[in-house]
């Protein structure tokens, strides 16, 4: 699929588990792309059912097979046979639009980023979607700096981001392959790519950018490893097991400041989770354990929390968390009419 040539090659991983049943459409999105020098490798997770089957049928793309052990692991097993310039990795649920990778490219080219990712259609159901960037408002702060289409972000821009949170999923991101230090981190419950981006931003200086373009499509089919969770286990993986995880591999990298802001996001979720979980008389024990940590952390943010919580407006957004309502609210997208604009592989 990939020849020598003076254009960069771009290595891209999908790492799979048991989804025959979905995977080609992933696949035929890198093969449409607009950008064709291409080096594909998927790693089948240790799957049960015909993934590599599936995977030899289409030409030119390498198949890796691994004992089942998680999705850090089988992106860092792609990574070490990646041959490009830039890394890219597209869960085998997701889809690109065809200029994906040409239009990312551009910019990494122009401009000599570390890393680079896009906006996304988060898809609720066959005909709609909504904007992540615009519902979310995490990357609002800064729009002002948008230029030809694109936000670059400085090195202290990128710590007060991605300490918060990761507004970048493995799916919107390429990577310069000289850029990545330790790979997707393989003791995270959810938050693989978050400390992958981590490592670049913590260790050195480093830019980003992203645009607002909406490039490729989220979907949601129950196994995600994020989206296809309840709101509160999700607050768990990755907002409790994983932020203290983070904390201890960075402890020595960030701040007195940026560690307190870290701890305060975890007060603020532990408070969440576990004045839920009493509510609903859930490993109540446990939860007070979790609840006094909190409190150690952050006992003033404890009134806001059960402030917020005990509002009307509160209760109806946790509502539609908890009950799966949130669409109801969106502005939502039409797919059919953007699938005019998209090869009819590309999104189902």
């Amino acid at each position: 699929m990939y020849t020598v040539s003076p254009i960069p090659l771009i290595s891209v991983i999908i790492p799979t588990y048991n989804r025959a049943s979905i995977l080609s459409k992933a696949i035929e999105s890198v093969l449409n792309q607009t950008y064709t020098n291409i080096q594909l490798i998927v790693v089948d997770d240790g799957s049960e059912d015909n993934t590599e089957e599936l995977v030899k049928s289409f030409y030119g793309i390498e198949y890796l097979l691994q004992p089942h052990s998680g999705q850090g692991k089988a992106r860092n097993t792609g990574l070490k046979h990646a041959k490009g310039k830039y890394v890219a990795s597209l869960d085998s649920d997701d889809t690109w639009n065809p200029t994906f990778l040409e239009t990312c490219l551009s910019i990494l080219e122009q401009e000599e980023f570390d890393f680079v990712f896009t906006n996304w259609v988060q898809v609720i159901n066959k005909n709609q979607g909504f904007d992540f960037f615009k519902t979310s408002g995490l990357l609002t702060p800064y729009l002002k700096k948008s230029k030809n289409g694109w936000v670059m972000l400085s090195n202290t821009e990128l710590r007060q981001l991605y300490i918060n949170a990761c507004p970048s999923p493995s799916s919107s991101l390429v990577i310069r392959r000289s850029s990545i230090i330790t790979g997707w981190n393989e003791d995270l419950h959810i938050a693989d790519d978050w400390c992958l981006l981590l490592d670049i931003i913590l260790k050195r200086e480093c830019k980003a950018a992203f645009t607002l373009q909406r490039l490729w499509f989220k979907h949601i089919d129950g196994k995600n490893i994020y989206d296809g969770r309840n709101y509160f286990e999700v607050l768990e993986q990755l907002y409790i097991k994983d932020f203290n995880k983070i904390i201890e591999i960075y402890s020595d990298r960030l701040t007195k400041k940026e560690i307190k802001e870290v701890k305060f996001i975890i007060a603020r979720n532990i408070y969440r989770y576990t004045i839920n979980r009493m509510i609903n008389r859930v490993n109540v024990a446990e939860s007070i354990t979790m609840f006094k940590r909190a409190f150690s952390f952050a006992p003033f943010l404890l009134f806001a929390v059960l402030y917020k919580m005990s509002t009307k407006k509160a209760k109806k957004i946790l509502g539609k968390y908890i009950e799966g309502k949130k669409q109801n609210t969106l502005e939502l997208i039409n797919i059919s009419e953007l699938q005019q604009q998209l090869m009819p592989s590309c999104i189902d």
